[in-house]
């Protein structure tokens, strides 16, 4: 009896990391678009009231008119809910950047610590603006100011959520939902400032003083907490 040796074949190599086979990502997104939607179809006369109140001096008065319960719990779910979209951005910028990090650390840790760290650092920050504007500003503005950073917050996450979910399920490139998520970071941080300029300085000649503010206060604390979280993807990288 001839025994015929077995051969050993090559080795495979291992299917690419894709958002849309990923469960967890499908259950997040799916809850995100119920609370969204949820959320959207209770309050979306406030919060276009919000909004435009924001932008226009003659209503910024009435932001604060007939402000009910249900109107605060469910702008917490969708700041919330924006710190989670977020938090997959960067979950999924760093999944087509730096793959290796998703073979040391587990998946769903990633993406709970993207969305906490976004979640701690929008807290710092209305913290710090808060804490400023005590100082150099009247309390009507800095309320005001608050409340618009939150609304466009808000406004980011609901605009947010389409683009994502045309990059993870019609297969986008990555460069162009880069591009298109940085469109809406850049669209926000623009409206910002000019709520700022019209809510503080609105004169010309506080032009200068304006560019420093929202250098210090808005811009600056991004770049340290993009920093912040390369290095720590580093370390992750690293010692796991």
């Amino acid at each position: 009896m001839m025994i015929i040796p077995l051969t050993s074949g090559m080795p495979g190599e291992p299917l690419p990391y894709l958002l849309h086979t990923d469960w967890m990502i499908t259950i997040i997104l799916f809850l995100c678009i119920l609370a969204t939607s949820f959320a959207f179809s209770k309050e979306k006369k406030y919060l276009l009231q919000q909004l435009k109140a924001s932008f226009t001096s003659r209503e910024r008065s009435s932001m604060f008119d007939e402000v009910t319960t249900s109107n605060i719990y469910y702008k917490i779910l969708l700041v919330i809910l924006s710190c989670v979209l977020l938090g997959f951005c960067f979950y999924g910028y760093y999944a087509n950047t730096t793959p290796n990090i998703l073979t040391q650390v587990p998946h769903e840790w990633l993406l709970g610590g993207y969305t906490l760290s976004v979640s701690i650092f929008i807290c710092l920050k209305s913290i710090l603006y808060q804490f400023i504007n005590w100082i150099f500003f009247q309390k009507v503005k800095n309320s005001l100011w608050i409340t618009s950073f939150f609304n466009i917050f808000i406004w980011l996450g609901i605009w947010m959520l389409p683009v994502i979910l045309v990059t993870v399920y019609f297969d986008i490139s990555s460069q162009i939902s880069l591009y298109m998520i940085g469109f809406l970071i850049i669209f926000a941080k623009l409206s910002l400032f000019w709520i700022c300029f019209s809510n503080f300085f609105e004169k010309i000649h506080g032009v200068f003083h304006l560019i420093l503010y929202f250098c210090a206060l808005e811009i600056l604390p991004d770049l340290l907490f993009w920093k912040g979280i390369e290095l720590v993807n580093n370390n992750l990288i690293l010692n796991f």
